[in-house]
């Protein structure tokens, strides 16, 4: 999906622009194997149950905003596989409740309907201890809690982005490459951040039901030109423009 594309560009230009604004932003590498990520991460042989008392902090209350979305590409060039980018405090640095952003870009070739559906469930099917899902509503949120026992342990953003990872790439449809991006800065970020995956919701909720990615025989076609028209203005390109191999561009500067 080549606006799937577009939307990774953007999402790389939001990021640079906050760079330019002073966020505090850290990247972390980790290493790219499944064997060697998942020798590094404090697992679970059942499901976490942590009560509020026993709870460091809990990432996307419904009091606060929250995002969580993946976002496919063909394209090995648009991943920075193993590349983890945190947006604000990291877990160990806040307490209570955090505004929270999870995004995924994963890489794999030849996805089906049934295995694009797949890929978005992996992101919540995570064994990690002291980690719990608290609620995954229907459209692209995510409630969890972190335990204080296991902030005590080091768990930190880079340890859910590993898991993620692994999830990701050991599960059918088994991504090739994936990177995680994670804003925990303000509330009024993460729901900009909102505004290009509730974009990416409208095109992927069709696709989990549409036999075919073509985009010239896809009942959907409509929808997606809309937001590629948007998407263009956006990236200051002009609407009338065709859909080109490779999208990203050098960051534009914002008003």
């Amino acid at each position: 999906m080549e606006i799937f594309d577009l939307m990774i560009c953007e999402l790389r230009q939001h990021i640079e622009y906050w760079k330019r604004q002073g966020r505090r932003i850290s990247e972390k590498q980790c290493n790219t194997s499944v064997k060697k990520l998942k020798e590094t991460l404090p697992t679970s042989n059942k499901p976490e149950i942590i009560l509020k008392e026993d709870t460091f902090v809990e990432l996307g209350n419904p009091k606060t905003a929250s995002v969580a979305f993946v976002l496919w590409t063909e394209n090995p060039s648009l991943v920075r596989d193993g590349k983890i980018t945190i947006v604000g405090p990291d877990i160990p640095e806040a307490k209570g409740n955090l505004p929270f952003a999870q995004v995924l870009i994963a890489q794999t070739r030849g996805l089906e309907p049934k295995d694009y559906r797949l890929l978005i469930r992996n992101q919540y099917d995570l064994n990690l201890e002291g980690y719990m899902l608290r609620a995954v509503p229907q459209r692209q949120r995510v409630w969890s809690r972190v335990s204080r026992e296991a902030v005590e342990k080091g768990f930190a953003l880079e340890t859910l982005g590993k898991a993620l990872m692994v999830s990701l790439k050991e599960k059918p449809p088994k991504a090739e490459a994936v990177e995680a991006i994670f804003v925990t800065s303000s509330e009024e970020d993460v729901r900009e951040l909102g505004k290009i995956t509730e974009e990416a919701w409208k095109i992927a909720a069709p696709i989990k039901s549409t036999p075919s990615y073509d985009c010239t025989t896809c009942e959907n076609k409509e929808i997606c030109d809309e937001i590629w028209k948007m998407l263009q203005l956006r990236l200051g390109k002009s609407p009338k423009e065709k859909r080109p191999q490779i999208l990203c561009q050098e960051p534009q500067e914002k008003d």
